[in-house]
């Protein structure tokens, strides 16, 4: 009997011009001469779609003859956006898996639709770099290694007062340069500035053993990719900009952050030592070469 119904109602959302009416609907109610017009189908085409909806209790009549939906209706609509959003880029969701995502932010995958692909590894990048650009208040990330680009934004954004969430593997890969050109340091100055950030809180960063989410969301823009089927990461998502698409990625991002763990003090100021050498001994090269010149 439930499946029976489960059907029944795949079956009435199964047609495009009955979806339609129910989106219409969803907006306001009316009578069946101006849906037929607005929709740009017949008022006998209209009527008979609306009937069907009518018996199976998606929409409802009131006494001035207007249609308007149901609370079954309404609920049922709501479910759709997750349906169509993964039925448009069902490409993707075919080579990309969400299943250790939680149930309750798989059915809001809907709140994604409207977002842009990102087909190319070096426009996700760029388009990090923009969150970071773009950023007035907040910057949340979960990677599994820090972005070279992003590091002089970085720096820029934390000096207009912008405040950090970074979250990142405890067995995160060793670092890589993946912007081919790009050089692999940042300035002293700014080195210090991400240490005394770390120091003071306005950079928190906590460590999981394991995610697969690719996410960087501020309060105006987000990027966000979903790990492989073969459980790889992936940096190939979406880029978001609509606020039901942002808070999708605000709420998945504290679904991880509330599971993370905080390292240790000694953790951070031994990576900042680190790259401080590395800085070092880079500037050291270049300086041997300009003299060999």
């Amino acid at each position: 009997m439930v499946l029976e119904r489960l059907c029944d109602l795949y079956f009435e959302l199964s047609n495009e011009d009955r979806l339609k009416i129910l989106q219409r609907l969803g907006r306001g109610r009316m009578n069946v001469t101006t849906m037929a017009r607005e929709l740009g189908i017949t008022n006998q085409e209209c009527s008979r779609h609306v009937s069907r909806l009518s018996e199976a209790l998606l929409v409802e009549k009131d006494p001035e003859g207007l249609y308007g939906l149901t609370t079954y209706g309404l609920l049922s609509l709501r479910m759709v956006p997750a349906q169509i959003f993964i039925a448009e880029h069902r490409n993707y969701f075919n080579t990309h898996s969400l299943k250790e995502m939680p149930s309750e932010l798989v059915c809001r995958i809907g709140e994604l639709q409207g977002s842009e692909p990102t087909r190319d590894v070096m426009v996700a990048f760029n388009l990090v770099e923009s969150v970071f650009k773009g950023a007035e208040e907040y910057i949340w990330m979960i990677h599994d290694q820090y972005l070279l680009n992003i590091l002089p934004p970085g720096a820029e954004a934390l000096r207009r007062g912008v405040r950090f969430r970074s979250m990142d593997s405890r067995t995160r890969a060793p670092q890589r340069n993946l912007e081919r050109g790009r050089p692999a340091y940042i300035s002293e100055e700014d080195e210090e500035l991400f240490r005394s950030s770390w120091a003071d809180g306005t950079i928190e960063v906590r460590h999981l053993n394991k995610f697969d989410v690719f996410l960087y969301v501020s309060e105006r823009e987000a990027v966000i990719a979903f790990p492989l089927t073969s459980g790889d990461f992936d940096y190939l998502g979406f880029a978001a900009r609509e606020p039901g698409a942002l808070g999708f990625c605000r709420d998945l991002f504290e679904f991880y952050w509330g599971r993370g763990v905080e390292p240790r003090p000694e953790m951070i100021l031994e990576a900042h030592e680190k790259r401080m050498r590395h800085y070092r001994d880079k500037k050291d090269d270049d300086g041997e070469s300009k003299d060999a010149l």
